[in-house]
């Protein structure tokens, strides 16, 4: 039997792309998955439009109040059934074969990796391409000074049953700190295919903090507090990146961030 997948989707007024997101996901070529919507208190047309697809679609939907990410994303996963798990923002577009990919690649790899990520492309506020980004291949030091795993990935339930759930004190920086929990226990793939679109934009995070504007753990504060829970390995990886900066410009964790940085200014410059 084919592993259910649960997919959650946490979305706050963003009706305008919304359509596009839950698409995405009805668009997906492996059958076994469920979606769980949470409403975070959206003000907008939000609730019209899901209730429009459930009329089509088998989903659940949890609406709460508006009570930011972290905690509107254990909502969600706090109700899924799922062996394998995953995320979604409701701006971003899931490609079809996002799902078989990642679930075919984490069936056959070893019980060891507990998650696997894939590339995606970037787009701007009207889904014009801003090119393919290819992540680094993971190593377990580079994580804890760079999002490796980003936007499009799969991870077993058993990584959630033993790390627990979304830190609700790493606003825009939940994501970033739960793989480096999760790599406390398990390994992790890098698969090199882009399976997902990734949107740049006015109210979007990335965009945000290019302008400095973004109601986000500061880096500072994160990077003090992972490097009070592992200071040796945090260190190494200090080292590591310093070290491809000097003599490796061409890797991925160091051209990627800076093409990424400049599509994310263009992307917000566009918008303003």
């Amino acid at each position: 039997m084919s592993p259910l997948v649960s997919i959650v989707m946490p979305t706050y007024n963003q009706a305008h792309f919304l359509r596009e997101a839950l698409d995405g996901v009805f668009a997906q070529t492996y059958p076994a998955y469920e979606l769980i919507v949470v409403d975070d208190g959206s003000t907008d047309d939000t609730a019209r439009i899901l209730a429009e697809y459930r009329q089509h679609h088998d989903f659940q939907i949890i609406t709460q109040e508006n009570q930011r990410l972290p905690r509107a994303l254990n909502a969600g996963f706090s109700r899924a059934r799922g062996d394998y798990l995953t995320w979604t923002s409701s701006d971003n577009v899931m490609l079809p074969t996002m799902l078989a990919v990642l679930v075919q690649a984490l069936d056959a790899a070893d019980p060891t990796v507990g998650l696997v990520y894939a590339d995606r492309y970037l787009m701007d506020d009207d889904g014009n391409d801003l090119g393919r980004f290819d992540l680094p291949d993971y190593d377990r030091y580079l994580l804890l000074h760079a999002n490796l795993v980003h936007c499009c990935f799969l991870y077993r339930r058993q990584c959630m049953e033993r790390v627990g759930l979304f830190d609700p004190g790493f606003i825009y920086g939940e994501d970033w700190e739960y793989w480096i929990r999760i790599s406390r226990y398990y390994s992790m793939k890098h698969i090199r295919q882009a399976l997902y679109r990734y949107r740049l934009h006015r109210t979007s995070m990335t965009s945000e903090i290019v302008r400095g504007t973004a109601n986000n753990i500061p880096y500072a504060e994160f990077a003090r507090r992972v490097r009070r829970r592992m200071p040796l390995r945090w260190w190494i990886g200090k080292l590591k990146w310093r070290w491809l900066r000097a003599f490796h410009p061409d890797h991925p964790m160091v051209s990627d961030r800076t093409a990424w940085n400049r599509a994310a200014t263009i992307a917000a410059q566009g918008a303003s």
